[in-house]
């Protein structure tokens, strides 16, 4: 339908699964509130760039942004880092018992810019969304590596992984 989230036509709008834009009531209602606004004279233009993808199990599975294999095919020059999260963050729940995770991480060479994230552990649903945001506003890498993490938690392998990263 190439709909995202707007008019048809004059007086009908569609939001959520009817314009085969990324399937997820969060995104059902990010659209429903990009049209609210444009009826109510606030135009708005949906933008998909780092919406989070999340499976709700145990451990939490979360993506954003693009894949390896979606950048090869832009021909994109990236950069790539996963990490075991046990073995790479000093402490990653402050109630795990034995901790356990991966996460890895997709930039832009180019631009210094991340591409795509992804995660498998607890709560990842909850911190992708760090990436996420980082991916919709380009924010640059080293923008990202002046954040401070808290500690301890899962976000911690942001930091981690933003500095294994090898842009050159």
């Amino acid at each position: 339908m190439g709909v995202e989230g707007g008019r048809l036509s004059d007086g009908v709008w569609a939001v959520g699964d009817v314009t085969a834009v990324m399937p997820f009531t969060h995104v059902a209602m990010y659209q429903a509130r990009i049209v609210a606004d444009t009826i109510l004279g606030k135009p708005r233009t949906a933008t998909y760039r780092g919406i989070p993808r999340v499976i709700f199990c145990d451990p939490e599975i979360a993506a954003v942004g693009l894949t390896r294999a979606q950048a090869d095919e832009e021909r994109l020059r990236t950069a790539y880092v996963e990490l075991d999260l046990a073995r790479s963050i000093s402490r990653p729940g402050l109630y795990e018992q034995d901790p356990q995770g991966r996460m890895g991480l997709l930039a832009d060479r180019s631009r210094g810019v991340l591409l795509g994230a992804w995660a498998v552990a607890p709560l990842a649903g909850e911190w992708i969304h760090q990436a996420a945001l980082a991916i919709r506003a380009e924010i640059p890498i080293s923008t990202l590596l002046d954040q401070v993490a808290q500690f301890p938690t899962y976000s911690e392998a942001y930091v981690v992984a933003l500095e294994r990263l090898d842009l050159d």
